[in-house]
């Protein structure tokens, strides 16, 4: 008993800003989190195609040089000249700023380190072949042979202009977009779940106003209706009483009880209009109350509802009459009508009793 009514305190409101806080936090990591995503394949594909026109820049280079070894005679010059240019080439790779980053962050340095250190061991020889020109064939063996070794390496790994690497970014991009997608649809999710939150409060509100029984206003409307601001200083007020209420229960049922409070409600709807307002104030009382100066409380208006309430209820098996009880009062004050509403509900309760 005590969890059940630690339950209805509970306040559903909190519960359900606390999960469009969550889902907001959720939408704002998936869209920073996309962007991170972006600017990481941005930044790596900066990186790579720089790399990638360092790399292409070394293996012309590198392609010179071993095209001036196999000349013969070998032209001095044009070989040193080509020497120089592919230590360049290597050079850049390694301390270019995107360049090593990349392969660094690829774990290609170390092999381009040992690739450079095999170059650069090629000066002594480079000397050599000068005064020795016989050594020229073996010379030309050891560059292709580091030249076919780094371009076994660049092939498998570096995929330069790889299909493979081509079809994978093409993945990639189309993974961007569908998550992009999934984003959108995300957002328009959280919308329509929030909208769904805020016409389900509208709605809990107006059913917490209404009476169930005959959908007119009930105490709680009133009470807050009398509280709230309102253009009107003076209020008119129209009190029905249906007297023959607990006879009708005592003797029918409740069944028949609730036919004639519903039956007096329609009726009484029916013969009053904006601005007019009619609430259900207890059991068998209803109250007709004006909010602002131009729905005064006319005679015109409790004869109406006198007539629409003298009507007799016809049944399949009986004939239903409405006893009422019917008292104005005009021109109240707000204080004044709190302490009418107030006689009115001590007197109701000491009838029934």
């Amino acid at each position: 008993m005590k969890a059940s009514k630690c339950f209805e305190r509970f306040p559903i409101s909190v519960v359900k800003a606390i999960l469009v806080v969550l889902t907001a936090g959720v939408l704002a990591v998936n869209v920073m989190t996309i962007d991170r995503i972006n600017q990481l394949n941005s930044d790596l594909s900066n990186r790579k195609n720089e790399a990638t026109w360092f790399i292409l820049q070394l293996v012309k280079e590198y392609s010179n040089f071993i095209t001036e070894t196999h000349l013969t005679p070998i032209n001095k010059q044009n070989l040193w000249l080509a020497y120089d240019l592919t230590w360049s080439r290597f050079d850049i790779i390694l301390n270019s700023k995107e360049s090593a980053l990349f392969i660094k962050q690829a774990n290609y340095k170390t092999f381009f380190e040992s690739q450079f250190e095999k170059f650069q061991g090629l000066e002594k020889s480079l000397t050599l072949i000068e005064s020795q020109p016989d050594l020229q064939s073996a010379f030309q063996q050891r560059v292709e042979l580091n030249f076919e070794e780094m371009i076994h390496f660049i092939n498998e790994k570096f995929q330069i202009q790889s299909p493979i690497t081509q079809k994978n970014q093409t993945e990639i991009k189309r993974l961007l977009i569908l998550q992009k997608a999934s984003t959108v649809a995300l957002i328009i999710l959280f919308v329509l779940t929030a909208s769904i939150f805020w016409v389900d409060t509208k709605l809990r509100l107006t059913l917490q106003r209404k009476d169930p029984l005959t959908c007119s206003l009930n105490r709680i409307a009133l009470s807050h209706d009398i509280k709230s601001p309102s253009i009107s200083t003076q209020y008119h007020l129209l009190s029905i009483r249906l007297l023959n209420l607990p006879e009708v229960n005592h003797k029918y049922g409740i069944d028949y009880g609730d036919l004639l409070i519903k039956t007096a409600a329609e009726r009484i709807s029916s013969a009053i209009n904006e601005p007019l307002s009619l609430y259900r104030y207890t059991g068998s009382q209803f109250i007709v109350l004006s909010h602002s100066e131009q729905g005064t409380m006319s005679v015109d208006v409790e004869q109406d509802i006198k007539n629409a309430l003298a009507q007799p209820i016809n049944l399949a098996d009986m004939t239903l009459l409405l006893d009422v009880t019917i008292s104005r009062d005009s021109y109240l004050l707000r204080k004044n009508l709190v302490e009418k509403l107030t006689q009115l509900s001590k007197k109701t309760a000491f009838t029934s009793s």
